[in-house]
């Protein structure tokens, strides 16, 4: 999530997000394209041809901690020199390239490398030797858009921090001068034995360009440039994921992974915390300890770049994503436990990690966090079926429900609100009405705490849970719902706007059934469709609480609400929207937020691999795969894929008991669906049937024709033939 200063966030979710969303041009700036991890595969060539099997050439995550450019992006003398190919700083041996200084680092050259992704770590240089008293430094960016070559650049970073985006909220962030550098790293030669190695003693998070200038007269000759990759540390298998995707869409794999890689990079050690706010002049570091995390385990932050911290919002996407890849249940266990153990005493809890005084500062701005905590660890248990893990922050989940409940009866209409809180900060605006979005975030919390509840073996608790989320429910529909447009209002302070996010949540909640959800996604469809995504609002809307702007997190929940409604335009909207960003910069990683133009929201300062924007990566294992948990811990599973026009998909899904392998594909006969689930666990198998459809068999025996059911335990809607019941092992499901 974005952290601006105290006096400036919420303002920013609109002032910095609206005051350049106006609509310009869909056409991005061209960026060179992605270096392959593997070569001759679908990153490098855009015609390439999935085939079943062939996942691991999708992987962005590298083999090793000790990871190399891929190429020199740019060579420029400037006023010194550069002598020497400039390709020895690749590989380590032959020659090497010197740089000459001008004296001044506005006058040095530039040598920058391209690693060909987004990556993180300690830079590494080797140096053949040195003259004069030049002292070495290295800029970082995620883009080339933001790396600031000309002396202008970045409000006027380029001629003092040459290359770098910026990562300092204190300096330099968009509008403001930039006064001081604050963003590149020293790599001492001072004292070094040379020839050899001098290694970045700063963390930088997230990067794909690194640039490296002199800052004073003399020479310095380069053999090698390399980097100890430090993401995802608790991981031995780096590229070896326990879950994978695959499907005859290239694009859709390629998000798949860069979502599985944008958590990997966005996961570190918990002692690389930033410590907001650094004092003036304060160059970047990321050294930190995450309050109440186990220091021996990672965790999960919002971006690897800039915040640092662990929130609330980014785990609802990042650990679901972590869930169906790489199962890195350590970290996530790790990052939820921090935050629960923030708890306030009357139960509100903190929207992230309260590290340094900007946090604390902050502390109750967030009250619609307090909805994600309790969806974030029922989540944990769904996926892991933790019991004892359940068990052990029941209390903080009673308690913050009953924070919510005491904002929803305020006034006595039945819905939440924020006004008299003190906490009526959002992901995206400010609004501190009585919204759609948050009130059906609660209604799910309340679903969420009955089935807690129940497991827990608390029926009381489980009923009153149940019957307030009916009640919030139906305050929804009869206070927020417009029949005339056909779509739910923001809130009832706000009746002439129809969000996103209001409007996607209430589908997937189940506020919205039948027509009325179907009339909500068409008006997205109709009025927040471009040819790059689906606004918050529609251009048209005249609200200053929520401006019209790309945000991953309610885009992530409507390409979820139409799949689930069987609209196959949700894997058109993962196209879009994804697939843009694919094509800019770091071309690995997805985006924070998006102006309407196509750009990043908040220019130098974006943050380019941040973990709520990695949504597709569920999706499309628990969707199109069609993989999903249907009890605690997959002890009871279900297989629905959703096809569209796809021709076969297959993937692995991680859980408690094994991994399930699932496949399907269309054949000239029909649809076969292939499982493979582990001891101990039950099933539900779904195949998709049509009209003409004249039987269904399981492992070679009839169990649906002629429209009818011929074994019990299976079941249609018309859309799906059902088989519940199935067992540990391998099935074959097939529709003819």
């Amino acid at each position: 999530m974005m952290v601006p200063p105290t006096t400036a966030r919420r303002s920013l979710a609109r002032a910095a997000v609206a005051a350049a969303l106006t609509i310009t041009s869909t056409a991005a700036l061209a960026m060179p394209a992605v270096a392959a991890p593997h070569p001759r595969g679908p990153w490098q060539d855009a015609s390439y041809t999935p085939r079943p099997g062939q996942w691991r050439p999708y992987v962005l995550a590298p083999s090793s901690r000790d990871v190399k450019p891929a190429k020199v992006f740019k060579a420029d003398p400037r006023q010194g020199t550069i002598d020497g190919s400039p390709e020895s700083a690749l590989r380590k041996g032959g020659g090497s390239v010197r740089l000459g200084g001008a004296g001044d680092r506005a006058g040095s050259p530039l040598l920058i490398v391209d690693f060909g992704k987004e990556v993180a770590g300690h830079l590494k240089v080797r140096v053949k030797g040195a003259s004069g008293s030049p002292k070495l430094r290295a800029c970082f960016s995620e883009s080339v858009r933001y790396m600031a070559l000309d002396p202008d650049a970045n409000d006027g970073q380029g001629k003092i921090a040459p290359g770098c985006d910026t990562a300092n909220i204190w300096n330099g962030f968009p509008g403001q001068p930039y006064t001081a550098d604050t963003d590149s790293h020293a790599l001492p030669l001072d004292g070094a034995s040379l020839p050899g190695t001098v290694r970045d003693t700063e963390l930088r998070g997230g990067f794909r360009y690194a640039t490296l200038f002199l800052d004073g007269p003399g020479a310095v000759d380069i053999d090698a440039i390399s980097l100890d990759f430090t993401a995802a540390p608790d991981q031995r298998d780096l590229d070896g994921y326990r879950g994978h995707f695959l499907s005859s869409d290239d694009l859709l794999n390629k998000i798949w992974y860069a979502g599985a890689y944008t958590v990997q990079i966005n996961t570190g050690a918990p002692n690389t915390a930033k410590k907001w706010p650094y004092e003036p002049g304060e160059g970047d570091h990321a050294d930190a300890p995450v309050p109440h995390a186990d220091p021996n385990v990672s965790v999960i932050y919002d971006g690897g770049k800039r915040d640092r911290i662990v929130w609330q919002g980014d785990l609802a996407v990042q650990a679901p994503v972590a869930y169906v890849s790489t199962y890195d249940m350590g970290s996530v266990d790790n990052s939820l436990s921090s935050l629960a153990a923030q708890q306030l005493p009357d139960g509100y809890m903190p929207a992230a990690s309260l590290v340094g005084q900007h946090n604390q500062n902050e502390l109750r701005t967030y009250g619609e966090y307090v909805t994600w905590f309790v969806a974030n660890m029922y989540d944990h248990w769904w996926y892991t079926g933790d019991r004892a893990y359940l068990d052990r922050w029941w209390p903080q989940l009673t308690r913050a429900t009953a924070w919510l409940e005491s904002v929803r009866a305020e006034d006595g209409k039945g819905l939440i609100g924020f006004q008299n809180s003190g906490s009526c900060g959002h992901y995206g605006y400010s609004d501190c009405g009585h919204e759609t979005y948050v009130n059906a975030l609660y209604a799910r919390n309340l679903e969420q705490m009955a089935a807690m509840a129940k497991a827990r073996g608390d029926a009381s608790a489980a009923r009153t849970y149940a019957d307030r989320s009916a009640a919030v429910k139906k305050a929804v529909n009869d206070q927020l719902w417009d029949d005339e447009t056909g779509a739910y209002r923001l809130s009832r302070e706000i009746p002439g706007a129809y969000p996103q996010d209001g409007n996607v949540t209430a589908v997937l909640t189940g506020i919205a059934g039948g027509d009325r959800a179907k009339r909500a996604l068409a008006y997205l469809r109709a009025n927040n469709w471009t040819d790059i995504g689906s606004l918050t609002v529609s251009t048209s809307t005249p609200n200053a609480s929520l401006p019209p702007f790309y945000a991953p997190l309610p885009s992530g929940f409507e390409a979820d609400a139409r799949l689930e409604t069987g609209d196959s335009s949700g894997l058109e909207l993962i196209r879009k929207y994804w697939g843009h960003q694919l094509e800019q910069d770091p071309g690995s990683t997805f985006w924070e937020h998006m102006q309407p133009d196509g750009t990043p929201n908040l220019k130098q300062f974006s943050s380019l691999a941040h973990g709520w924007a990695a949504q597709p990566t569920v999706t499309l294992s628990s969707r199109v795969l069609g993989v999903r948990p249907a009890a605690p811990g997959y002890s009871s599973w279900a297989v629905v894929p959703f096809t569209g026009k796809l021709k076969w998909a297959e993937g692995t899904v991680p859980t408690p008991h094994g991994d399930i392998a699932a496949s399907w594909r269309r054949t000239g006969h029909g649809f076969q669906l292939k499982v493979t689930a582990p001891r101990g666990t039950r099933g539900r198998l779904a195949v998709p049937v049509d009209a003409s459809t004249r039987r269904v068999t399981l492992d070679g025996r009839t169990v649906w024709a002629a429209g009818k059911a011929t074994v019990h335990g299976v079941s249609s809607d018309g859309r799906y033939v059902y088989v519940d019941g199935a067992s540990a092992g391998r099935h074959t499901l097939t529709a003819q």
